[in-house]
Order: C-alpha cells, then sequence, then structure tokens
C-alpha cells in the first residue's frame, strides 16, 4: 500500500462527477486521485479482470453527495449489492468485490453517509431510514447501466440492518439471494450503552472512538488504526440515538419469505450475536445460519483462514 494518500482541496469526495447526470462515462480515469485511491485500498481490480469498467462517482441521497464505485464485469451473469458496516467504507471490502468478480458478477457499492468518501457529518445519523432511502437511490442511479438483473446482496454489520430494513418494508423481492455478515441489531454492552446515551445526550455531542479487535488480522487492525485516512475518530450519539429508534420497529415487522445466509463469528464482541440471531431468524424464517468457530466481528477482513470458511458457505449458498 501506499504510505497515505495526500488529500488536498481538489481532492475534495464531494467534487466528485454526478453518477446520476454522467452514468457509465464516469469511469475511473475522469477522477484524477481515483487511480491512488484505488492502489491505496488495492481495488484497482481493472489490472487484474480485462474488460472491466470502473466507474467511480457520486449521487445525492438524502441531503448528501454518496460515493459510488460500479464494477462493471463482462458478460457477468448477476449483480451484486454491497453494504458495508458502520466506521467502514468501500475500499475496506477488497475481498468481497473480488470474490464476486471472481465469481462473475458485476459489483454495486457505496459509502454511507458519514463514511468514506460521502458527505456528511463523521459517523453519524438521526434515523437508520435515511440509510435505507440512500439504499432505494442507489438502484435509481445505476438502474439504466446495463447491469445484470439478477441481483444479490451482501451486508456487513450496521450493512445488515440497513439491507433487513429495506427486505422488511417492501423490498423482500428486490434480491435473489442476501448474504449478512454478523448482523447488527444489539451491541454489545447495550445494557449500559442505552441508558447511558439517554443522560449523555444533553451534555456531549460525541465520544471518543475505541478501535476494536475484531479481526484476528493484526495488519488490518493497525492499517485502521494508523493508516487509514477515511477513519472516524469519535462516536456521535446522534448514531446511537437512532439505532435506540430502529430495534423497536425491526422487531414490530411482520416477517417475510427472503432467502438469507446469516454468517456469524463465535469470538464476535462487537454484536449480541446469541440475541440477535433468533430475532433475525424470527423475521427472516427463510435464513439460514453457519457459525464460523473462532472468528471475529470483522468477517470480511477476518484473517484467510477464516475468510476460507466464509466463501465456502457463500459458494453454497449462491
Amino acid at each position: 500500500m501506499l504510505a497515505l494518500i495526500n488529500w488536498s482541496p481538489e481532492l475534495d469526495p464531494a467534487s466528485l462527477p454526478s453518477l446520476s447526470d454522467i452514468g457509465m462515462t464516469a469511469g475511473i480515469d475522469g477522477v484524477p486521485w481515483a487511480q491512488e485511491y484505488s492502489h491505496y485500498y488495492d481495488i484497482n481490480f481493472e489490472e487484474v479482470y480485462p474488460g472491466l469498467r470502473h466507474l467511480f462517482g457520486a449521487f445525492t441521497s438524502v441531503g448528501e453527495r454518496i460515493a459510488m464505485q460500479v464494477f462493471m464485469l463482462p458478460d457477468a451473469h448477476s449483480t451484486a449489492f454491497v453494504y458495508h458496516g458502520y466506521y467502514d467504507h468501500v475500499g475496506l471490502f477488497n475481498n468481497v468485490i473480488n470474490y464476486f468478480l471472481k465469481h462473475g458478477y458485476s459489483v454495486v457499492a457505496y459509502d454511507l453517509p458519514g463514511h468514506g468518501l460521502s458527505t456528511g457529518e463523521r459517523a453519524a445519523i438521526d434515523d437508520f431510514m435515511r440509510y435505507r432511502q440512500v439504499l432505494n437511490d442507489a438502484f435509481t442511479v445505476v438502474a439504466d447501466f446495463g447491469l445484470p438483473e439478477r441481483k444479490v446482496g451482501l451486508a456487513q454489520s450496521t450493512g445488515c440492518a440497513v439491507l433487513m430494513s429495506h427486505l422488511l418494508s417492501g423490498g423482500e423481492h428486490d434480491f435473489d439471494r442476501v448474504v449478512l455478515l454478523a448482523p447488527l441489531l444489539k451491541p454489545c454492552d447495550w445494557w449500559w450503552g442505552k441508558p447511558a446515551h439517554s443522560v449523555l445526550k444533553y451534555f456531549i455531542h460525541s465520544l471518543p472512538r475505541k478501535f476494536a479487535d475484531n479481526s484476528d488480522d493484526q495488519h488490518f487492525l493497525a492499517f485502521l488504526r494508523e493508516r487509514d485516512p477515511l477513519q472516524a475518530r469519535s462516536l456521535p450519539l446522534s448514531w446511537v440515538g437512532a439505532l435506540k429508534k430502529w430495534q423497536p420497529w425491526f422487531l414490530r415487522q411482520p416477517p417475510v419469505a427472503s432467502s438469507l445466509l446469516i454468517l456469524q463469528g463465535d469470538q464476535d464482541e462487537t454484536v449480541e450475536w446469541r440475541y440477535n440471531l433468533p430475532r433475525i431468524q424470527a423475521k427472516f424464517p427463510n435464513a439460514g445460519v453457519v457459525h464460523i468457530p473462532g472468528a471475529r466481528h470483522h468477517l470480511a477482513k477476518e484473517g484467510e483462514r477464516f475468510r476460507e470458511q466464509l466463501w465456502q458457505a457463500c459458494d453454497d449458498y449462491l
């Protein structure tokens, strides 16, 4: 990887070309710093897959500029939509994007508001349904790109909450298959975090972020802490409030028939998976669960021995 991306005013993420206006002409060559970004995060897949088109731009949703990347593979049979987790961004999902490209999928991925190259207060949101609106708007943006109609979705943690919200509120038939990695419903330590938020929200805006050891890949953890310029350094209390509001909404929804695969590490100390999985399965009775012994929370960036199990489960399901 490069030492560090040299951010400067002309590299302002808000200046990304509009995918809504220019669509498939928004190749990566049209963004002066995009090649450096792609090499830095190891998503320069045009050098690996002949004929691949890497589109790089933004669209407007929920009052923000949402950075989107589309990897258009010649003769793709399906389209994979990838939804990252909290504090994450598309650049960290190189392993997932490569998996889908290798298996003949084109890929659509974007940074959530306040994450990565998207605008918005860093890591903040006041309502999870704003995340869901971005998902809907992303569908509209790529509708005329000529992507394969068959859709699969893969999400990590908070991205799972976004995707599940879509499935439970009218979108149950939009995806042929859905993979959820360590889905979020209730986080660990929620027993004190939830009441603490009720008090702290009147006095402070955010808390300092604690970088969790959520992967056994120590190089990845060091990269997040020390070398990823797109990492937020605080936990806005607005996000905690949005999660508190979303949880009862989720539990009120009637079940849907979507096909799901849930992958969960049994050493995950980020989400309360023993609580979460039965309640998620109650909403998605067609969901299967695969446990990955020893794996932590960030399954997309776990060590190779765990990712082999992840990819095998995806092979068997997809």
